[in-house]
């Protein structure tokens, strides 16, 4: 299940472009009830695609997490924001829901039993999951978000769904979303198998584009619910 993709560009030169004005990020905002149709319309298996595009909006290095912008997106009943360097790193802003990995052969159809008792739990601070970035704002925190593995130039992420090297992104694990019956803070540290709903997501693809000014990344991805 493991993807390589390749940027065209000569990364060093696309970090030195300097951007002319700070724009704000693209962000789709659902509605509440909008949110709560989908999840009562949804089926369990069903796979639906979709995919974010985030802006890098300040000057400056390309590899910095700090310099992109944010951008919203729904997955089923949950808000997720699409955030860092090339809008990679995913984050549940919906209260209550919770991210981590899992290895890419699981499917829907295992059960969510049998997944559950395989994730590997973002903000588990004694598995030392949670790293120590990103750090932007008092927002923008190392907890319950996932993206790069371990460390990007000066960043350490520890636990993510891809590694990265100079201008490859190599796709190792797929995602999992859940809600959990009792917790709200971003982070607390839950278990995935009390969760009451729950979404399997896997990123089929990062895009990088230095062709235009932003510069700004495309990530693609199916969610399929599982509980």
């Amino acid at each position: 299940m493991t993807a390589m993709f390749f940027v065209s560009c000569d990364q060093n030169s696309a970090d030195d472009e300097v951007q002319g004005s700070t724009l704000s990020a693209q962000a789709t905002l659902n509605s509440q009830a909008k949110l709560a149709s989908n999840a009562l319309t949804e089926e369990l298996c069903v796979s639906v695609s979709d995919s974010a595009v985030v802006n890098k909006v300040t000057a400056g290095s390309s590899g910095n997490y700090c310099f992109w912008g944010q951008t919203t997106k729904s997955i089923g009943a949950v808000s997720v924001q699409f955030e860092g360097m090339y809008g990679s790193g995913i984050r549940p802003l919906t209260p209550g829901w919770y991210i981590g990995v899992v290895d890419p052969s699981y499917a829907c159809e295992d059960g969510w039993d049998t997944i559950a008792s395989e994730i590997a739990v973002k903000n588990d601070t004694i598995s030392d999951y949670v790293g120590n970035a990103p750090t932007c704002t008092p927002v923008i925190v190392p907890q319950n978000v996932v993206g790069a593995i371990g460390s990007v130039g000066t960043y350490d992420f520890k636990l993510g769904y891809y590694t990265y090297a100079s201008t490859a992104f190599n796709i190792t694990k797929k995602i999992v979303i859940w809600k959990d019956p009792s917790a709200t803070s971003a982070t607390a540290i839950t278990d995935p198998v009390n969760a009451t709903e729950a979404y399997l997501v896997e990123v089929t693809n990062i895009v990088p584009t230095f062709t235009s000014s932003p510069f700004y990344g495309t990530v693609s991805y199916t969610y399929t619910k599982i509980k």
